[in-house]
């Protein structure tokens, strides 16, 4: 399958956002893709969300539907603010759920991912402190999502410094751990491809890290170097600063390859449970 990631520099200008995403997933459709993925806060990175989730609410997953349809591609929305839950009920204000959405060929919603990790930290640069709890509600479930003969485990952007996650994701049918991220440029110089190279090692999965890049405002840049790793812990594909598409391709039997020569998966001992608070989503057929 190919598969593609679309690095982009989004900023508080929701029409330019979509523009420069819509000519990105047309880019990667005609290059082949059968699956693309955009980046965490795709549609808008800063300002306030909740007043986009009230205004954007359903106009953003249907403009995902119809990308998706256009272009006849599975679709990764990276993040979007969501006003509810997965069950309905309404976030109370002032915060919102970030969720990937999924969209099939055809537009139809194929499986929501809330952000479960948030990154509540103090960096290094021009922003200083961040803090997504203040914004956002965490998530309550593990969430895989069918493809093809792949399967999606979902996860965004602080995710991937949880090595339990993407190994509860591999155990649950996932060969392919998709990261839709907004990492910092400090942050991300120092970690992104040590992260991301780890998961793959651990989990005998594809990994994919789709991130923003550049500078989004005065105090808020990204790190960018999109990357496709594979479950060797090699690196398949990258980009580097600058918005743009990667296009690669993934192998099912590569996954089984590596995960028979050195079956980890086997030989785990430190065996945990899902905490009471997050729910199983199992991928969909």
């Amino acid at each position: 399958m190919r598969i593609a990631a679309i690095q982009l520099c989004a900023g508080d200008d929701l029409p330019a956002n979509l523009t420069q995403a819509a000519v990105m997933i047309s880019e990667a459709a005609s290059a082949g893709a059968r699956l693309v993925a955009l980046p965490e806060n795709f549609a808008c990175y800063g300002g306030d969300y909740r007043a986009l989730a009230m205004e954007q609410g359903s106009a953003l997953p249907q403009w995902l539907a119809q990308q998706a349809r256009e272009h006849d591609v599975w679709l990764l929305g990276g993040t979007v603010p969501l006003a509810t839950r997965p069950d309905g009920a309404p976030v109370p204000a002032p915060r919102v759920r970030t969720a990937s959405l999924l969209h099939t060929p055809d537009g139809q919603l194929a499986a929501r991912y809330d952000k479960l990790h948030l990154f509540d930290a103090n960096v290094p640069d021009a922003q200083g402190a961040y803090r997504e709890s203040a914004v956002f509600e965490p998530g309550g479930a593990l969430v895989t999502a069918r493809v093809d003969d792949v399967v999606l485990g979902m996860a965004v952007c602080y995710d991937l410094r949880f090595a339990g996650l993407s190994r509860a994701l591999a155990d649950r049918g996932a060969n392919l751990l998709v990261y839709p991220s907004a990492f910092t440029a400090v942050t991300g110089a120092a970690h992104w491809e040590i992260l991301l190279r780890a998961r793959a090692i651990e989990s005998g999965c594809y990994v994919l890290g789709i991130n923003q890049c550049g500078q989004h405002g005065p105090r808020r840049a990204s790190f960018g170097h999109s990357m496709l790793i594979d479950p060797w812990g090699e690196i398949v594909a990258t980009l580097a600063e600058a918005p743009g598409v990667l296009c690669a391709d993934i192998d099912s039997a590569r996954v089984q390859e590596v995960r028979q020569r050195l079956p980890v998966h086997l030989h785990q001992r430190l065996l945990t449970r899902l905490p009471d608070d997050i729910r199983d989503d199992t991928c969909n057929d």
